[in-house]
């Protein structure tokens, strides 16, 4: 069962080729980034299932390791549409100091020419059957999925297959590449910003590195170094082969003629660390992120504890409804007749994870908006009906996003690629009526610290970034 891979930042990244033509062909336009890190994960990792509710009693995800290592994951649901990609477990959390950003470029370079085909004629043969060809990138994981009709796949999964494993990375290409990387970087908005710094204090290395690259490091990556790093993670046991839509047996096909290296390279150790990052702006607001180090994927139980503590307090569902949570009402009292946005997040990684909240308000309150906001991290008190509530939640998201294609999609690439197996919608909801609501006032019991999850949470060291006007924006050390 895959367990919150990337949850709530696992940013994520879209890139789609853009036809020299638009909207020619049903090819996909361009889309940068598809959501902040404030998403559901849950929609995200877990929707395994069809489209149709018919389908999803019928049909169920297969997946098994060929012999050249590489996973393969199907859910043929009979659909008319055929999602294929393929994914390797390499993100920008494998970047190092001096390589910043090369996932980002990366991500640009999907499409460009390769040592078969020019950028021209792979963007022209799947445009021309109606297909999109996109890359999502985001900290442990990148993506290059083949969207078509099925009686169109066939011929046209040598595009995705070269476009993947075979590219050359061509000077001039990679250069063309840069109005568009800043373009991406001057439109991103604030409270994307602050999640990005978090994940920088949080994290010395590793998951600190951003899913952009800094603007110091605009231009400085050439074609040598983007073929080093594809060639040191992007390779077969690093690998997973998905698809919906499709049969396991043609995926297998695809994953056995896959032109990969078969060596292996572990990620290197990340270790949660805490501490702050504040960026003046002249903005009118101000934007905070807090948070403590979460939960890891390697305890599918305590993930789900940790998101059904997410959800207890997360804002109401009920429109023009004020929130029941005591975190909202905890800020209500201090904010007054102020406004303020404020939501909690839950980001699970392999190893570890953040859990937190971000805040955007007037610089007048923002500062008593965080004090009060860490007072509630450090105390995590939750009660039975709020933890109801909370499964209620999570149990809703998973199956709803079971009618999501994409959502069932990203679902077998996470499992796949971080897990090695996929789970149904069906088997995490059971797992989710499972917690029982002491589990939840605990969150869970860890087993190497013998302690559970929500004293971990109250006592872990603070994570602080904060972008804007920062006059009332306490420190760190102001928090204790």
């Amino acid at each position: 069962m895959r367990i919150f891979a990337l949850a709530e930042e696992r940013h994520q990244l879209i890139t789609a080729i853009v036809p020299t033509r638009p909207n020619v062909g049903g090819f996909q336009k361009n889309r940068k980034m598809r959501s902040s890190l404030l998403r559901n994960p849950t929609v995200r990792h877990y929707a395994v299932a069809a489209t149709a509710p018919s389908a999803a009693c019928a049909a169920t995800p297969e997946c098994k390791v060929l012999s050249n290592k590489v996973t393969v994951a199907a859910y043929d649901n009979n659909s008319p549409i055929a999602q294929v990609s393929i994914v390797f477990r390499a993100g920008s959390r494998n970047e190092t100091y001096d390589t910043q950003g090369i996932a980002h470029h990366l991500r640009l370079a999907a499409g460009l020419s390769t040592s078969v085909a020019s950028a021209f004629a792979i963007t022209r043969n799947i445009q021309q059957r109606g297909g999109n060809l996109i890359t999502t990138l985001d900290r442990e994981s990148i993506a290059y999925t083949l969207q078509i009709t099925r009686n169109n796949l066939e011929e046209s999964l040598q595009y995705l297959e070269c476009a993947v494993t075979k590219q050359v990375f061509k000077p001039w290409e990679v250069q063309d590449q840069l109005p568009r990387l800043k373009y991406e970087l001057a439109s991103l908005s604030d409270t994307v910003w602050v999640i990005e710094l978090l994940h920088k204090a949080a994290y010395y290395n590793g998951l600190g590195y951003s899913l952009f690259c800094p603007e110091h490091r605009v231009g400085t990556i050439n074609s040598e170094s983007l073929l080093h790093f594809v060639n040191t993670w992007c390779t077969a046991p690093r690998c997973a082969v998905v698809g919906t839509g499709v049969s396991l047996a043609e995926l297998s096909a695809l994953g056995s003629n896959l032109s990969i290296q078969s060596a292996d390279k572990p990620n290197e150790a990340i270790k949660y660390h805490g501490n702050e990052i504040h960026q003046e702006t002249c903005a009118s607001l101000t934007n905070v992120a807090l948070a403590v180090e979460g939960v890891s994927l390697k305890n599918e139980e305590e993930a789900l504890a940790c998101a059904i503590l997410q959800r207890t307090s997360s804002v109401t569902r009920v429109k023009w409804g004020s929130s029941p949570t005591s975190l909202h009402k905890q800020l209500s009292c201090v904010a007054g007749s102020e406004l303020f946005a404020a939501s909690t997040f839950n980001a699970s990684y392999t190893d570890s994870g953040l859990f937190g909240v971000v805040l955007c308000s007037t610089p007048d309150i923002i500062g008593s908006l965080t004090k009060e906001t860490a007072k509630w991290l450090k105390s995590l008190k939750v009660t039975e009906n709020e933890v109801a509530r909370g499964k209620n939640i999570l149990k809703t998201e998973i199956l709803d996003a079971a009618d999501n294609q994409v959502c069932l999609l990203e679902s077998l690439q996470q499992q796949a690629v971080l897990k090695g197996q996929v789970s149904s919608p069906i088997s995490i909801a059971n797992a989710v009526d499972k917690i029982s609501a002491s589990d939840v006032k605990a969150v869970c019991t860890l087993i190497v610290l013998d302690c559970n999850v929500a004293d971990k949470l109250a006592k872990g060291r603070l994570s602080l970034a904060a972008i804007g006007n920062l006059k009332t924006v306490p420190h760190l050390e102001e928090l204790k």
